[in-house]
């Protein structure tokens, strides 16, 4: 029997929701980025020492061949941010 009206709209709602897992509230990029890394511009050139984000094991540090744009990447791709020196001087 073929699902009609709201039913069918729920079930292809459904179908594009992404399953999350029961009990943790969503965690957005912003908030499960390390403070030392930032997330490339679209139109930055990905290089050795970068990192892919996955969604399970955190980043990976990519090893493969530079010269891509960001935007060419399905996910994320992050740099170390670089901060202030803690140095002081006297």
């Amino acid at each position: 029997m073929e699902p009609t009206g709201k039913a069918r709209e729920a079930l292809a709602h459904d179908a594009i929701v992404p399953a999350r897992a029961a009990g943790k509230p969503p965690v957005s990029a912003k908030a499960a980025t390390p403070d030392h890394l930032r997330l490339l511009n679209w139109n930055e050139v990905v290089c050795r020492g970068d990192f892919v984000a996955d969604e399970h094991d955190g980043f990976e540090p990519w090893e493969g061949p530079g010269g891509f744009r960001a935007d060419a990447f399905v996910k994320p791709i992050y740099r170390r941010a670089e901060g202030r020196s803690t140095a002081t001087k006297k």
